[in-house]
């Protein structure tokens, strides 16, 4: 840190002691740090912190030990040294966790950091792409707000079908699915994505968007794995709306698992995100589709003239579907 502007007196918490770290202190945590989380006894090294600052903005690395993972040290660590920091006269402090790391990006806004710059391309320590929070005096101790939650227990179920958010390891599953012409060909824009489109998406880009709030993806699972995706998307927490889209793999199709998916999300938008108004949009000759929203409760409010783009460059009408939260 620029010349030791910013000595911070020791912390000490129920769980630990922040404190400035050893001239010679060596640490394999990828960095060398200013500050250390130690045991309450001492004899413990549990955590480390890097400070950059510039212009009375701070950026903050953290690491905390492998063994001490799982216990919210990072978000404890980074609440533990902002007082002192905005006490010293720092306006803002920043970190900005790889993409890749969502524990990380987790901790931070459990710490009350709120994703204020989107992803920050080659902005992570390794080279990566980054995701930019930061935190100001006024924002208080965390957590974060956030627009979608987590889902309780890690899924939505009733009992025949499950959702959940998609994960790293449904990257061939994930491939497959997107990239079969029957499944595509009923897709925004009908072309199947690339190979590292899908390893974005399972890998990091869905976990992120969540948290961002701006969609959730899940994974409809009939308990024999994965059969297909279903999400919301376009959602806009301030006037109470989003958006459905769903797909099935052809083996899966006509034993109401869409049904199921639809009911499941739309309850959760509505009871857990609070949303009002839920749409969906259909090709006017899907009357699969069609059927699945009806009898979900969604209803048809017209036509929109060239709603979606086609291949060949033409445009495609759509049938616009919604259901309100007091249907």
């Amino acid at each position: 840190m620029a010349e030791g502007v910013y000595v911070i007196e020791p912390v000490t918490t129920a769980a630990f002691t922040l404190r400035q770290a050893d001239d010679d202190a060596k640490i394999e945590c990828g960095f060398e740090p200013d500050l250390v989380a130690v045991a309450p006894e001492g004899d413990g090294l549990w955590g480390a912190m890097r400070l950059t600052e510039a212009d009375g903005v701070v950026s903050v690395r953290f690491w905390v030990a492998p063994e001490q993972r799982g216990r919210k040290l990072g978000a404890a660590m980074l609440k533990a040294a902002a007082p002192p920091l905005f006490a010293s006269g720092v306006r803002r402090i920043e970190t900005r966790p790889p993409v890749r790391e969502p524990a990380a990006i987790r901790a931070a806004m459990r710490a009350g950091f709120r994703p204020d710059s989107g992803v920050i391309r080659g902005g992570a320590y390794d080279g990566g792409d980054a995701l930019g929070l930061g935190l100001l005096a006024g924002d208080g101790r965390g957590p974060a707000p956030r627009v979608l939650p987590d889902l309780a227990g890690g899924e939505l179920t009733d009992g025949t079908v499950s959702l959940r958010p998609l994960r790293p390891d449904d990257f061939e599953a994930h491939l497959r699915h997107r990239t079969s012409p029957d499944v595509y060909s009923g897709a925004a824009l009908p072309l199947p994505p690339s190979v590292g489109e899908v390893v974005e998406m399972c890998e990091w880009r869905a976990a992120v968007d969540w948290l961002l709030g701006r969609a959730a993806l899940m994974v409809i699972d009939d308990g024999a794995g994965y059969r297909g995706t279903i999400g919301l998307y376009d959602v806009a927490r301030l006037i109470g709306t989003a958006m459905i889209g769903y797909d099935l793999s052809a083996d899966a199709r006509g034993k109401g698992y869409a049904t199921g998916a639809v009911r499941l999300i739309c309850r959760w938008a509505f009871e857990e995100v609070g949303l009002d108004r839920v749409w969906a949009g259909t090709d006017v000759h899907n009357a699969a589709s069609q059927a699945v929203l009806r009898r979900t409760g969604f209803r048809l409010e017209g036509v929109e003239r060239g709603g979606l783009p086609s291949v060949d460059g033409t445009r495609r009408d759509t049938l616009v579907w919604a259901t309100l939260s007091r249907t």
